[in-house]
């Protein structure tokens, strides 16, 4: 079921449209970024979830200087280092999961364009954005999304696209954000590759 605006139930008041500023390479990456590798079987590259959303053309080349804490008043010293860990039906964790009251505001991390507003039994109410240097990111689990979030919306990191919850198999857990960040590149498509986006994320400036 896709949400590409106020579905009754799921959106609150909060979103905002922003226009796409001129994109521009300012500096060098204050984090580390993981090298993408292009492994990935021609033919499951662009089905499923590897799919190519049309937005990448629309992104700047250069991966962002840092990840903003998506979620308000969080810090990066009290998130548990859980990418990697494995979970149900031999999964693993593709993300963190950021710990917040629920309600609490959640904005990018990194701007770009929202590709996918989604519920499904597993993530619960989820947001999709792609950004600059070709990088996804995955939040999910929401209480609500934003009031008017639209796919294809250019969002930058003051814009709220929803509140933390535990919707979809986060419904046993305390309420949390998940947080996932994935490389496509900008070049030859080969399908997304998850990273751990805790050494990525700097803390918002507080107050």
């Amino acid at each position: 079921m896709l949400f590409a605006g106020c579905a009754p139930g799921v959106a609150r008041g909060g979103g905002t449209q922003s226009e796409a500023p001129n994109i521009e390479a300012t500096a060098e990456p204050a984090v580390q970024w993981p090298e993408h590798t292009c492994e990935a079987p021609d033919a499951a590259a662009t089905t499923g979830a590897n799919y190519r959303p049309r937005q990448l053309d629309q992104v700047g080349p250069s991966l962002p200087f840092a990840l903003l804490m998506p979620v308000e008043n969080a810090l990066v010293a009290e998130v548990y280092p859980s990418y990697g860990y494995p979970r149900s039906g031999g999964r693993i964790h593709e993300g963190v999961d950021i710990m917040a009251p629920r309600g609490t505001p959640v904005r990018p991390a990194a701007p770009g364009y929202v590709t996918r507003l989604s519920s499904t039994d597993l993530g619960g109410i989820s947001a999709t954005i792609v950004g600059d240097g070709g990088v996804r990111y995955f939040y999910t689990h929401f209480d609500a999304l934003a009031s008017g979030l639209s796919v294809g919306q250019y969002v930058d990191v003051h814009t709220v696209i929803g509140y933390v919850g535990n919707t979809g198999n986060a419904a046993s857990t305390a309420p949390h954000l998940h947080f996932g960040v994935y490389l496509g590149g900008l070049g030859a498509w080969c399908g997304w590759q998850p990273v751990d986006p805790l050494p990525l994320i700097i803390d918002r400036a507080q107050g």
